[in-house]
């Protein structure tokens, strides 16, 4: 049996893809942590799940709801999405990635969070969507700060 490698451009396409999927990933990011709301519901499909521990958002104004939810109990947050294994088929695709942040809560503690995100993507108008994110924690909140630690 032979291996038969994709021709030039499908294997170009399959690189674009990567990368789209990659910098929405890195919008997500941004758009959290920077409190953003215009970058952060750009990069979601109409139909989009956004789930978390602390609540669920169904749909661009569920998705809005939540971050909205997520910035009021989380007055400062820093996201780092790490190893990412992405899946393109066709105008789909699926990645798993690590994820580790650092939050200042409402309360004033001072914690490091990492867990896993597992996403689903589309293409809607053109351009590559989030259509479901999830997360799932590896550890739970541990403080990384002493009491009388300055930032």
């Amino acid at each position: 049996m032979t291996n038969v490698a994709p021709d030039l451009a499908t294997r170009t396409q399959w690189l674009v893809d990567i990368e789209e999927i990659k910098t929405l990933m890195a919008k997500y990011c941004h758009g959290i942590d920077k409190k953003d709301p215009d970058t952060f519901l750009s990069i979601w499909a109409a139909d989009a799940d956004y789930l978390l521990p602390r609540g669920e958002g169904h749909g661009i104004d569920g998705v809005r709801e939540l971050v909205e939810k997520v910035w009021r109990q989380v007055p400062q947050c820093h996201h780092h999405i790490t190893n990412p294994v992405i899946e393109v088929q066709g105008r789909s695709a699926t990645a798993k990635t690590d994820v580790f942040y650092f939050r200042l809560t409402a309360d004033g503690s001072h914690q490091l969070l990492s867990g896993g995100y597992d996403f689903e993507f589309v293409v809607e108008d053109g351009a590559w969507k989030i259509r479901k994110l999830e997360f799932t924690g590896f550890v739970s909140a541990s403080p990384v700060f002493a009491e009388n630690a300055t930032i």
